[in-house]
């Protein structure tokens, strides 16, 4: 058994909404061979994944003392964490350096601390492998850029005709089922949804994260979403651009208990995102029309750019998805996929350009 992977499992069935602005961590703890005890980080401001493995350890163990991991390894998805001032929780370096397992293997460095944890316990005497590992990193693909510069990693999602249209002139819907699927298990895993209140006076959408099929399911774990638990994710926040008092009590993002609604009349989106960090959104999601699509990609606050392209030509004066040039040299195609007919196309912007 890859103990990697399981505490990667294990750690993807949280709903990333509730540990924002900390990541999805699991921990697995082995001794001869033996799964005997693992923990997930569950929220924010809680226990981390290490103190809960410790925890759900049986009596028997937790009575003969610590020293009974002197035998264990111990699997982490994330290098443990150590004290920064305001920091709601103890170190987990410090807690791992006294329970002195045999070795610990670390599947993914936090950019926070960038290896000098890991370090920390070698100088301790302990054994530390990291062993780079693809599920552990895919857990908290946005936690690298907002806990480096305190802004949401943002990812401009399009939905448009193979002419870049993004109305539907003969109907509701421009891209097919499955493409709406996949926008739906997306949603799951960002922080919030940006839009306008002119979207919302147009389109009336509900916003929210519907529970995918099992066919979608597997969709998702094709695109790098590893949980089995989807269904138990809660819907992400919004982000409203323009005057509430515009927007009916009647519209449909209102029918939605506990979410929480963030309104800005802010027009300087720079500081809406930097706002939105300081809020602890941690990563944005955008359901918007051409205006904000082409501001946010010329004001270069664009991260990734996700387009769902329908075979459908409509032409006319149909509205596209930009309404200005906009140079996007910057960003380079990372995946290419096809949805049951539709084109799934992911661009990043390189390194060099952020």
């Amino acid at each position: 058994m890859d103990f990697l992977n399981l505490a990667a499992d294990l750690a993807s069935r949280v709903d990333p909404h509730l540990t924002v602005p900390n990541p999805r961590v699991g921990c697995v703890i082995v001794r001869e061979g033996k799964v005997i005890a693992t923990g997930v980080h569950e929220k924010f401001g809680g226990s981390h994944a290490e103190q809960n493995a410790l925890a759900n350890s049986s009596p028997y163990e937790r009575e003969i003392g610590m020293g009974f991991w002197h035998d264990c390894e111990v699997y982490l998805t994330l290098e443990p964490c150590d004290c920064f001032p305001g920091k709601k929780t103890p170190s987990c370096t410090d807690l791992l350096i006294e329970a002195r397992p045999k070795k610990i293997i670390i599947g993914a460095l936090d950019a926070k601390f960038g290896g000098k944890n890991v370090e920390k316990i070698k100088n301790a005497g302990i054994l530390v492998e990291f062993r780079e590992n693809e599920k552990c990193k895919a857990l908290n693909p946005f936690f690298k850029k907002f806990i480096t510069t305190g802004f949401p990693y943002l990812t401009l999602k399009i939905a448009q005709s193979l002419d870049g249209k993004i109305i539907n002139p003969h109907g509701k819907w421009i891209t097919n089922e499955l493409s709406r699927k996949r926008v739906h298990e997306m949603r799951a895993n960002y922080s919030a949804i940006l839009t306008t209140v002119a979207t919302i006076l147009v389109d009336d959408p509900l916003l929210d994260y519907r529970v995918p099929t099992s066919k979608s399911k597997r969709l998702g774990q094709s695109f790098g979403v590893f949980g089995t638990n989807l269904k138990n994710y809660s819907n992400p926040q919004l982000i409203i651009l323009g005057k509430k008092e515009k927007i009916p009590k009647s519209a449909k993002i209102f029918s939605i208990p506990d979410r929480k609604i963030h309104f800005f009349e802010e027009c300087d989106l720079s500081a809406v995102l930097a706002e939105c960090g300081k809020r602890g959104i941690d990563s944005i999601m955008t359901e918007c029309g051409q205006v904000m699509n082409s501001e946010l990609l010329r004001n270069n606050l664009v991260d990734e750019i996700l387009l769902f392209i329908a075979p459908k030509v409509f032409g006319g004066n149909v509205k596209e998805a930009f309404n200005c040039d906009v140079d996007c040299g910057r960003f380079e195609l990372v995946k290419v996929g096809n949805l049951d007919g539709d084109m799934y196309c992911k661009y990043r912007k390189s390194p060099s350009n952020k």
